[in-house]
């Protein structure tokens, strides 16, 4: 399947602000979020399903919990979906307004420790994870400025948690302290994409992906690798939402622009 993830609108809970400033991120996709206030607007034209996302303080948590009431309210009023994007701590509410909630994993607590200057270790974050009734877990590949490193011990580790996983690829990115970076290598992609195929039932190819030929490349040598691709090059999706709501929706169609499945 294939899927365009432009029906789903992210939301950020802090506006711009992030105070970690992680080397491949460094605040920047934050700039481009939609605010909790704007959420409305969206819905009048025609949207249903909302990422709720963030900044994320020191201790890896983001403040989610200031905008519970406007959050409650508007999901209610409107029949919106939320995926939220939880960090590295567990929020109430998260767990009680989310229809699914998306988690970063690491299999190496050195390599978190050196992208986002936290300290956990991969059984950490699973516990943080169980607190959560459903859960998608991504791992993007080539995080540290290209280089493949923690990904595989994630996939063997999350293989005995889920049966689906979610692949982004490193894009090095202006105004980052990777943006010198290259992507990783394509061969060196595929092979992660692989033991992925071998260890989970349903691989999707999630949005994080570099532009131009590069994603062009990535997408032709996945197919028949993944289950989904998000974003494709050679069609326009079929699913239109979020990846993780694949994976967990209520019924066979989305809302409003969401119902093309």
């Amino acid at each position: 399947m294939t899927i365009d993830p432009s029906h789903t609108i992210p939301v950020s809970v802090t506006k711009s602000f992030c105070s970690l400033n992680c080397p491949h991120c460094g605040g920047h996709y934050l700039k481009h979020m939609a605010t909790v206030e704007e959420i409305p607007s969206y819905v009048e034209k025609g949207y249903r399903s909302f990422l709720i996302s963030g900044g994320m303080l020191p201790d890896g948590s983001i403040p989610f919990e200031r905008y519970k009431e406007i959050l409650e309210w508007y999901k209610k009023k409107y029949n919106l979906l939320y995926n939220f994007h939880v960090g590295f701590k567990k929020s109430r509410t998260a767990k009680e307004l989310a229809d699914v909630v998306s988690m970063d994993f690491f299999g190496d607590s050195k390599i978190m420790k050196k992208i986002y200057g936290i300290s956990l270790s991969p059984y950490e974050i699973l516990e943080i994870a169980r607190f959560y009734e459903r859960v998608v877990f991504h791992i993007t590949v080539g995080i540290m400025g290209g280089e493949i490193s923690h990904e595989e011990k994630a996939l063997e580790i999350l293989s005995n948690e889920t049966d689906s996983i979610v692949l982004n690829v490193f894009i090095p990115t202006v105004g980052t302290v990777f943006e010198e970076k290259e992507p990783p290598i394509l061969k060196d992609v595929l092979k992660v994409f692989e033991k992925a195929r071998k260890l989970f039932k349903r691989v999707i190819l999630g949005c994080m992906q570099p532009k131009g030929a590069y994603r062009k490349s990535l997408q032709e040598s996945l197919k028949g690798i993944v289950d989904d691709i998000t974003k494709p090059v050679e069609s326009k999706g079929k699913f239109k939402g979020c990846c993780a709501f694949i994976l967990y929706r209520k019924n066979s169609g989305f809302p409003g622009p969401m119902s093309n499945v």
